[in-house]
């Protein structure tokens, strides 16, 4: 049996996940989780299906059974964290899908936790470990032994050495390269096309290369 997946949000991040998703054999989208858009609006297009709005948070319950999983398709990793944790207080024992891209290359052994996506062209190699509701992006190189904590996210193109730890809601932005066994604090942006040499602090932003700190951050500061 599919299983039926309600994906979070309706922007880009989430028509991203939808066009991963429909190239999976386990899984049909029944469409999107939105609290602004009025329910029918169509989100997506593709070939002869439309992928609608079906519900606000709260009317999920309308629509679950023991075979419906949601993903959160939103980049910004504050907003993911709150709608998961929301989604979760409402909704006991709710089950998130863990959506890996049919062109991805995962190599060796490998954890990836609930409600994180893999995207098209990603390489995860042996002993890493994804947490929670992360996001690794188009063709990102992520290498052995690296740990991205929970609702981490990793842009377009990014490169990891080994043995690198990226902190909770932390992000590397696009075209980034993280020198083996370099630890990112939480809540740390790095900016894109930055070359990381050394550890980077909690709460900050760091740019350049190398990379240097340009700022503190708040839990919550925009960054897409």
């Amino acid at each position: 049996m599919l299983k039926k997946v309600i994906i979070f949000g309706s922007g880009p991040h989430s028509r991203v996940v939808l066009s991963e998703i429909i190239q999976l054999k386990d899984y049909k989208v029944i469409g999107f989780i939105d609290e602004k858009l009025k329910k029918g609006t169509i989100v997506e297009k593709i070939k002869n299906s439309s992928y609608k709005i079906i519900a606000n948070i709260n009317g999920i319950k309308k629509i679950l059974d023991k075979n419906t999983y949601g993903v959160i398709g939103i980049g910004s990793n504050f907003v993911r964290k709150k709608i998961s944790t929301e989604v979760d207080k409402i909704f006991k024992n709710f089950k998130w899908a863990t959506i890996i891209s049919k062109n991805s290359i995962l190599n060796g052994k490998i954890k990836i936790g609930k409600g994180s996506v893999i995207v098209s062209n990603a390489i995860i190699n042996t002993g890493t470990i994804i947490g929670e509701h992360c996001f690794v992006n188009t063709s990102s190189s992520i290498d052995h032994d690296n740990n991205l904590k929970n609702f981490s996210s990793v842009g377009p193109g990014v490169i990891t050495g080994g043995n690198v730890t990226l902190g909770q809601c932390s992000y590397l932005g696009i075209g980034s390269v993280i020198r083996h066994s370099i630890k990112i604090g939480d809540n740390t942006i790095v900016g894109a096309k930055s070359l990381v040499l050394k550890n980077c602090e909690n709460n900050s932003v760091y740019f350049g290369s190398p990379a240097k700190k340009i700022r503190s951050r708040k839990f919550n500061d925009t960054y897409l």
